[in-house]
């Protein structure tokens, strides 16, 4: 009677385990094609599917044949195009060594040189400079770091740049311009900060950037030029590592 009890109780805990016992939330399901006809033939409204489609993660098939069947289907022009938007970057998705790092907006700025700027009736020039906080970014690269990038459809593989950040402690700088000194003023990143670059087309959007040479230990930024917008206080986009 003992081992009868145990042996009921061993396999209630089994069923309790598995996932069957704890169905999982459709909404913690990827939403693919296969549900998007279900939820179709079930006559659930377009509104319906595409509140659904944003509010999910996706994984769709898209090619010709996927979308002549969804078609078949009955599955509506309006819920197909809200699949296909729904693949579409909004901005670039970029991995350093195989590791996602994310979109840093430089939103902080600095003036350095002022005094300098005065004591030497502007020989020394004054100094703009942008900075992000933090001593060190959360990716860690290697010294020949591999940066491949995916980018939205309304941007150019040219408009990316390495720049080596000026490590201050508590913060990465980097110069963005400066006024005065015996060049008068100048625009834009310093030209001996910019990393050179090759870059390797991998098909679609893709791309794969890798330094000339060996990268030295530092703080360094995959800066998007033309990303400033200086009247809101925005001095640029990008997305940051470490080079240890």
């Amino acid at each position: 009677m003992r081992k009868s009890l145990f042996a009921l109780f061993f396999l209630t805990v089994c069923l309790l385990a598995t996932p069957a016992a704890f169905p999982q939330s459709s909404l913690e399901t990827d939403v693919d094609n296969t549900r998007i006809i279900d939820m179709t033939h079930k006559g659930l409204g377009d509104d319906v599917i595409i509140a659904r489609i944003k509010a999910s993660a996706t994984k769709f098939d898209l090619s010709d044949d996927d979308l002549a069947k969804l078609k078949k289907e009955g599955v509506s022009d309006a819920v197909v195009a809200a699949m296909i938007q729904s693949t579409q970057l909004s901005v670039a998705k970029v991995k350093v060594d195989g590791n996602p790092v994310e979109l840093r907006v430089i939103g902080e700025q600095k003036v350095g040189g002022r005094l300098g700027h005065t004591l030497t009736m502007g020989i020394e020039s004054v100094k703009n400079k942008a900075y992000l906080q933090g001593q060190h970014a959360s990716v860690i690269a290697s010294r020949n770091p591999v940066i491949e990038i995916e980018l939205p459809a309304n941007e150019n593989i040219d408009n990316y740049i390495v720049v080596l950040m000026d490590d201050k402690g508590d913060r990465r700088e980097i110069e963005m311009g400066s006024v005065g000194g015996t060049v008068g003023e100048k625009v834009g990143i310093r030209a001996d900060r910019i990393v050179r670059i090759s870059t390797t087309p991998l098909g679609g959007r893709r791309f794969r950037i890798a330094a000339v040479k060996e990268m030295k230990k530092g703080e360094y930024i995959l800066y998007s030029v033309g990303s400033a917008d200086f009247p809101h206080g925005v001095y640029g986009q990008g997305y940051d590592f470490s080079v240890q």
